[in-house]
This record gives C-alpha cells, sequence and structure tokens, in this order.
C-alpha cells in the first residue's frame, strides 16, 4: 500500500511541476523568463547533486527505493522542462518587436507541440520580415508600404472601441494583435482551418489577432478596410467582454454576434447599406459557426451577413440598443427564451416584423 500511495505521488508531482512551470513562463517575457530559468535550473542541480552524493554514501549494489528514484525523476522533469521553456519563451518573445500575452504564447506552444512544428518558426520567420506599430489597444505588422494603413488602423480602432463602449458597456480590452497581408498565399497559409470561402479577414480569439487581406479594392476604397477592421475588432472586443465577466460566446447565435460586428463595422465608417430583397433564413439556421460556414458558401441564395445587420440594425431603430448587453452576459437562461423576454416578441415574430417593414420602405423609396 505504501510502494502504491508513493507511485501515485511520483505520477501526480510529475504532471504537477511540469504543469506549475508551463504556467509561469507564459506570463513572463523573455529575460524574465532566462533569469528564473537558470535560477530553477541551479535549484534544480543542487538537489540532484545532494541525492547523488547521497546515494554514494549508501549502498549501490541495493536498488533505488521508490521515493529516491521518484525524486531524481521529478527533478529531472522539472530541470527539462525549465530548459524547454526558458528557451521558446526566449526565442518567442525576443524573436517579435512586442510583448506576447500568455494567451497568445499558449497557442503558439500547443501549435507548436500538438499541431505543426515547424509552423511555429514559419509564422515567427514571417512577422520578423514586417514592420510593426504598437500603441495601447493593438500592435500591427504591416508591410513597408502599408503605413499608412496600419495607422488608419490603429485610429480607427480606438474609435471603435469608443462607439462599443458607448452602445453596449464600458470596457477596455487586452491589446489586439493585427497582421496585415498582400499575398493572399501566405494569408491562407497563416489561417487556421476555417470553412468560409472568400475571406478577406479573421478575427482568431485563441491568438488575439486580426488577420487581415489587403486587397487592391482596398487601396483604392480604404472605407471598406476600415469596416473589415471594424467588424473584426467588435469580435475581439466582445470575447475579451465575456472573458472579463467570466463568459466565453459559445452560448451566443451567430447571426447575434456577427450581427453586432457588421453593425458596428459599417457604422463605424458612416456607412448605411440600403434594404435589398434577400432570401431570409430562420435565425435558427444560422446558429452555430458550421451552419453560418454553410450558408455563407459561394453559390448560397442566402447573404447571411446582410440578414444579421439588418437585424440588429432594426434592434436599435425599435430603441432596443441597450439590451445588447443582457443578451451578451446572458449565463442561465435560453437566448430565445431571453430575446423574447428582452424585446417583447420572439425572434420569429421579431424577423417578420422587421423584414414586413424594411420590404415596405424599399416599396416606397422605389415608388411601387
Amino acid at each position: 500500500m505504501n510502494k502504491l500511495i508513493s507511485i501515485l505521488k511520483v505520477i501526480i508531482h510529475t504532471f504537477f511541476w511540469p504543469l506549475l512551470i508551463y504556467g509561469l513562463f507564459l506570463m513572463l517575457n523573455e529575460i524574465q523568463g532566462l533569469i528564473i530559468g537558470v535560477l530553477l535550473l541551479i535549484l534544480c542541480f543542487i538537489v540532484f547533486c545532494m541525492g547523488f552524493i547521497g546515494l554514494l554514501k549508501g549502498n549501490i549494489s541495493i536498488k533505488f527505493k521508490y521515493k529516491r528514484r521518484g525524486s531524481f525523476l521529478i527533478v529531472s522533469l522539472i530541470a527539462f522542462s525549465t530548459t524547454f521553456f526558458s528557451v521558446t519563451n526566449y526565442i518567442l518573445d525576443s524573436s517579435l518587436s512586442q510583448s506576447l500575452s500568455a494567451r497568445v504564447k499558449n497557442h503558439y506552444y500547443v501549435e507548436a507541440l500538438l499541431v505543426e512544428k515547424d509552423r511555429i518558426f514559419e509564422r515567427i520567420s514571417f512577422l520578423k520580415t514586417l514592420k510593426s506599430k504598437a500603441d495601447s489597444a493593438s500592435t500591427i505588422f504591416y508591410e513597408k508600404t502599408d503605413d499608412k494603413l496600419a495607422a488608419a488602423a490603429s485610429v480607427h480602432i480606438r474609435k471603435v472601441q469608443a462607439y462599443l463602449d458607448m452602445g453596449i458597456d464600458n470596457h477596455k480590452p487586452v491589446p489586439v494583435t493585427i497582421i496585415l497581408y498582400r499575398n493572399p498565399l501566405i494569408f491562407q497559409k497563416h489561417l487556421p482551418r476555417h470553412s468560409y470561402e472568400n475571406l478577406q479577414a479573421l478575427y482568431v480569439p485563441s491568438e488575439e489577432t486580426i488577420h487581415l487581406l489587403v486587397t487592391k479594392q482596398m487601396d483604392i476604397d480604404k472605407a471598406r478596410y476600415l469596416e473589415l477592421i471594424g467588424h473584426e475588432y467588435t469580435h475581439h472586443w466582445i470575447v475579451s467582454y465575456l472573458a472579463e465577466n467570466g463568459m466565453d460566446n459559445r452560448h451566443l447565435p451567430r447571426w447575434f454576434e456577427e450581427g453586432i460586428a457588421e453593425y458596428t463595422g459599417k457604422q463605424s465608417v458612416r456607412k448605411v447599406p440600403n434594404f435589398t430583397p434577400l432570401n431570409l433564413l430562420p435565425f435558427s439556421r444560422l446558429d452555430s459557426v458550421e451552419e453560418w460556414a454553410y450558408e455563407n458558401r459561394r453559390n448560397s441564395p442566402h447573404l447571411p451577413y446582410r440578414q444579421s445587420y439588418y437585424a440588429i440594425d432594426q434592434l436599435v431603430r425599435d430603441g432596443k440598443e441597450a439590451r445588447l448587453k443582457n443578451l451578451l452576459l446572458n449565463k442561465k437562461e435560453n437566448f430565445y427564451k431571453l430575446f423574447q423576454k428582452e424585446i417583447g416578441m420572439s425572434v420569429i415574430e421579431f424577423e417578420v416584423r422587421f423584414l414586413r417593414d424594411e420590404m415596405r420602405l424599399y416599396r416606397e423609396t422605389r415608388g411601387d
């Protein structure tokens, strides 16, 4: 029984210490990581030497006891994990011209260990070829020719943040990373697996990063570029806002979050698209990421982004903008039940009403 308890203790310590060191190094920068790494290695070396000396003083012909073997195993694991995280921590922080957040580091570590070991170095090598611009709200990586676009994005993010603070709630998100691409192939290569087609921008929550492909159309029409920045930054704001309140966005229907992002993006550039008739989808068919991706395929007869924009636009025009906060922070109640309570009608009734009103205005404008 004592041997079993000793083995269990060794197993627990074997997992506990590397995880503790991993968490520590996520929060350290390159210099701090090296200092702590060296101190931990020295401590491990001292413990190892003390154990080895004690072993030499005893009877060498006798096999190690479980506790002694377990101690050597634990010390070895601590030394190995300390060395590994010291080196990788230094490479990550010193290679890029910004201090990486714990979440971003965690993404790189997991990606390197479990997904593609070479991809982490490819990403870092690519970012080192770009210029960067950083402030309290964002860090932007861009090609030398896109200095003005990077500056415009930095200013626009603060504008979008002020708009969201006023419309939903006061919140200061963690700084977002933005990577501007010119090459579509490199852009696609740096995105996680997804089902979207003709994608020009994507926010990746695990990286706290916006990937954006700058097109020739955006060079001509900068409003389109800033609209995308506003849209994707809204996703970052929502994820950060929910995290501050101990939540994530999995409880939100996709149409609702995308609608807020689409509405905010267009409002940030003072763009108010005219209503155009569309094949309306029940919002219950735009609930999950998979459903959203399916309805956004190239040959889809539906326009989910436009439909979701109209829905949020209608809520704002109905004076229900203050209700968005309650819908975002819903923890316990079914979203659609809460929607009916907050808005005063079911989602189906709301869909029918806003479509009917928009069609009436559309006909009046055309003189039908």
